[in-house]
């Protein structure tokens, strides 16, 4: 019983930490309250992106990889983001969110 409650904390604690990390580098947010806004993004690589973002009123295609940054194109349309907005729940600490969970889930037992 007691090697069982272990494992769970163990895999609980590597989950925070794995949370953490791949967070920092895949977290992207879209404020929408600036002058440059990402409006979507295509991976096409390991390490490379094309990204379709707005400046001011007008979009640009760029190009991102481990060598740089480029501009590929300017593009003409309306176009509407489909990134998703950080909630705030999204924003959570993993401890938080960990915790609200686990009370729901007792509230069920």
């Amino acid at each position: 019983m007691f090697r069982a409650a272990l494992t769970v904390v163990v895999v609980l604690l590597m989950a925070w930490w794995c949370s953490r990390l791949l967070g920092k580098q895949w977290t992207v947010r879209n404020s929408g309250s600036g002058n440059i806004n990402l409006i979507e993004q295509l991976q096409v690589g390991q390490d490379r992106r094309i990204l379709l973002i707005k400046v001011g009123e007008k979009h640009y295609l760029v190009g991102v990889s481990p060598a740089g940054i480029q501009l590929l194109s300017e593009v003409e349309g309306d176009f509407q983001s489909r990134m998703p907005e950080m909630s705030a729940k999204a924003q959570l600490p993993f401890r938080d969110f960990l915790k609200e969970h686990l009370d729901k889930w007792e509230g069920k037992r």
